[in-house]
């Protein structure tokens, strides 16, 4: 009885890691969050330069320093994002991603809009 205890506790665990690593997002899914979360246009598939519309002009911003972690269970992302000739547009976020859900844990932002 004991080992079918145990093999149905190994069962069970294998696939609720299998779903957690199927659901981790990637950085297709960061760059699309991030187009759903700010009124943005990525330019690359993982979102490493984006425009912004302010008024009828194209502000180009662009990511000065990060990080991705593609853990096993848990994607993280640290990035920064500035204009070049206008230091006063910026994002600054840090994120993580789990069962397909991408979170918010910090946020620093100055002229972006939110949607």
């Amino acid at each position: 009885m004991k080992k079918w205890m145990w093999l149905l506790l190994l069962v069970g665990l294998i696939t609720v890691a299998s779903i957690a690593v199927i659901l981790k997002p990637d950085e297709a899914d960061f760059a699309s969050w991030m187009e759903e979360t700010y009124e943005i246009q990525c330019l690359d598939e993982r979102c490493g330069a984006f425009h912004i519309e302010d008024g009828d002009e194209k502000i180009l911003l662009q990511s000065m320093h990060g990080s991705y972690s593609p853990g096993i269970f848990q994607m993280r992302v640290h990035e920064a994002y500035r204009n070049l000739d206008d230091p006063s547009y910026y994002l600054e976020l840090e994120v993580a991603g789990f069962l397909g859900n991408i979170t918010i844990e910090e946020e620093k932002v100055r002229r972006i809009n939110k949607r």
